[in-house]
C-alpha cells in the first residue's frame, strides 16, 4: 500500500488473468472445414443423381415441349395444348393407342395394360378435365394440368423401366401324349458351375 503525494491510499494490482479465447475463434478451422466438407459432399450427390437420371426420349421431349406451349397458353387453348402432348406421348410410345381415340376409347385400352396402372386415374382425369374446358367451356387452371400431365408420364416411364427390368417368364412347351396334350413350362437352364479343379477326381 503506498500514498500519494495529496496523502490518498493507491493499491497496486497484480497482472491481470489472459482471457482464454471464445470457442468460435478455437475452433473456427474446424468448422470451416466441416462446412467446406458438406458442400463438396451435396455436390457430389447431385452430380451422381444427375448421371444416374434416364435421358430423355424424342417422345419426351416432344411431350416437354408441347407443355411449354401450353404454359404459355391460357383457357381451354392450354387445356387443348395438354390434352394433346398427352395424347401424343402415348401414341409415340405404345402402337395401340393412336392419337385420335376418344379418352372413353382410351380408358379402355389402358385397362388391359398393367404398366399403365399406376399413372391411370391421373392420366384419365387430366384428360377429362381438359374435355370439359375444350369442349364445355369450363375453368381448368393451366397449372393444374400441366402438373397432373407431367406426373402421369413419369408414373408411365418408371413403370415401363420397372418391367423392363423384371425376369422375362419362361415360354410354356406343349408336348402329345397318349392322353392328350400337356403343358410344361421349362425352366430356364442354370448356368454350368466353375470347371473341377486339378486333381481333384485323382485318388
Amino acid at each position: 500500500m503506498l500514498f500519494a503525494a495529496d496523502e490518498t491510499i493507491l493499491v497496486l494490482q497484480g497482472p491481470r488473468a489472459t482471457i482464454p479465447p471464445s470457442w468460435l475463434e478455437s475452433y473456427w478451422g474446424a468448422l470451416a472445414g466441416g462446412v467446406a466438407l458438406v458442400a463438396a459432399l451435396a455436390l457430389l450427390e447431385l452430380h451422381r443423381r444427375r448421371r444416374a437420371r434416364p435421358a430423355r426420349t424424342n417422345a419426351q421431349q416432344a411431350f416437354e415441349a408441347a407443355l411449354e406451349q401450353a404454359d404459355r397458353a391460357a383457357g381451354p387453348a392450354a387445356a387443348a395444348l395438354v390434352s394433346q402432348a398427352l395424347r401424343g406421348f402415348l401414341a409415340a410410345t405404345d402402337d395401340g393407342l393412336p392419337a385420335g381415340l376418344s379418352t372413353e376409347e382410351l380408358a379402355g385400352r389402358l385397362a388391359g395394360r398393367p404398366v399403365y396402372l399406376p399413372a391411370r386415374s391421373l392420366l384419365l382425369t387430366a384428360l377429362q378435365t381438359a374435355d370439359l374446358a375444350k369442349f364445355a367451356g369450363a375453368d381448368a387452371a393451366p397449372d393444374l394440368l400441366i402438373t397432373q400431365a407431367r406426373e402421369a408420364v413419369t408414373r408411365i416411364e418408371a413403370a415401363r423401366r420397372a418391367f423392363a427390368g423384371q425376369a422375362v417368364a419362361p415360354a410354356p412347351v406343349v408336348v402329345s401324349t397318349p392322353l392328350g396334350a400337356t403343358v410344361l413350362v421349362v425352366p430356364p437352364a442354370e448356368p454350368p458351375g466353375p470347371p473341377p479343379l486339378p486333381g481333384k477326381d485323382r485318388a
